[in-house]
């Protein structure tokens, strides 16, 4: 099982076209060792499922964030309280939020919306909340960026819990801060990426200033860093797009992550492989240049090993994993 972190602009019907690239403009493929790059067919990156409306108790939220619809134990879950007390633009904004709204049904199927605050000197420096089931227990937790005043951001895992006075939303683990103010990391995904049966976290730490692909075991309170990778970047600073890697799985094997270079320009295939002492990341193909910056990379809807690429020029590609060994 793999999951990617796709924000709810790909649950909608955004994407308004593709254009397919002129043959004699640009070469038919290009592969290497595993990895294949082609000019992208006419429904690249098209999704026909259409966003819900949110609750009428989301409209308050971050401005340019999106409400979340879970499918399991999470009707609805949000970003609200906009603060400025961490002015960071990595999102393009001054703008952050100080808090977390989840709506729950009740046994009575009413709903009730349950509330994270912050305390003052923390912000949440995102604009979507990624609904998972990361301990596999059948509910769904959230996982979202929140940054200190002081060391940074760090990804941290929230859930739902019975208390004395009904539902509360809880921290359930985070990773290391990113070490200092304005020092941000962007999230991946999730997957078995080390094929323990247990699903793990993906993230790009400083995707601006020197980014590594960073792997985390999900170990309650912690979520504990095993795997590092550099010349890694998922985000442009002051972009509010924060899908710029993918996660792909092609059969009996673990899964493969797709992330841009420091430049945007490029593609990497990254695969935790090996157990123990010995296991280290492989580059699963020579590294692919592009014509233009990556701005958007999206799975291929109803495939697991191939994704679309938006370039900055307006051209879409189509990047998928080969079966070469």
């Amino acid at each position: 099982m793999a999951m990617n972190f796709l924000t709810a602009k790909t649950h909608a019907v955004i994407f308004k076209f593709c254009l397919l690239l002129p043959a004699a403009a640009l070469p038919s493929f290009s592969a290497a060792m595993g990895l294949m790059l082609e000019p992208a067919a006419t429904h690249c990156g098209k999704s026909e499922i259409v966003a819900a409306t949110a609750p009428p108790a989301a409209a308050q939220r971050l401005a340019g964030s999106q409400a979340v619809q879970g499918q399991r134990n999470m009707a609805w879950a949000w970003l609200g309280s906009p603060t400025e007390r961490y002015p960071h633009t990595a999102l393009g904004s001054r703008t952050h939020s100080g808090s977390v709204h989840v709506l729950t049904v009740t046994p009575s199927g009413a709903l009730q919306e349950i509330i994270y605050r912050l305390p003052i000197n923390r912000v949440f420096e995102d604009l979507t909340l990624r609904l998972v089931d990361i301990d596999q227990d059948g509910r769904d937790e959230i996982i979202v960026i929140e940054a200190d005043l002081l060391r940074g951001a760090s990804v941290v895992v929230l859930g739902l819990q019975e208390s004395r006075n009904g539902k509360k939303l809880k921290e359930l683990a985070r990773s290391p801060p990113a070490g200092s103010t304005f020092r941000w990391l962007n999230p991946v995904g999730v997957a078995d990426f080390d094929g323990d049966g247990k699903l793990d976290v993906a993230a790009v730490i400083t995707p601006h200033i020197g980014g590594v692909l960073t792997l985390y075991h999900y170990r309650p309170p912690q979520l504990v860093p095993y795997a590092s990778a550099m010349d890694s970047s998922n985000h442009l600073m002051g972009s509010t797009e924060q899908q710029l890697a993918v996660i792909m799985q092609q059969p009996g094997q673990r899964p493969t992550i797709v992330v841009p270079d420091m430049s945007l320009k490029a593609l990497h295939a990254l695969r935790w492989e090996g157990s123990g002492a010995t296991a280290k990341f492989k580059e699963l193909a020579d590294v692919i240049p592009l014509p233009a910056r990556i701005q958007r990379i999206v799975p291929l809807p109803g495939t697991a090993g191939a994704a679309c690429v938006l370039l900055a020029d307006n051209t879409w590609w189509r990047v998928t994993l080969t079966t070469t060994h």
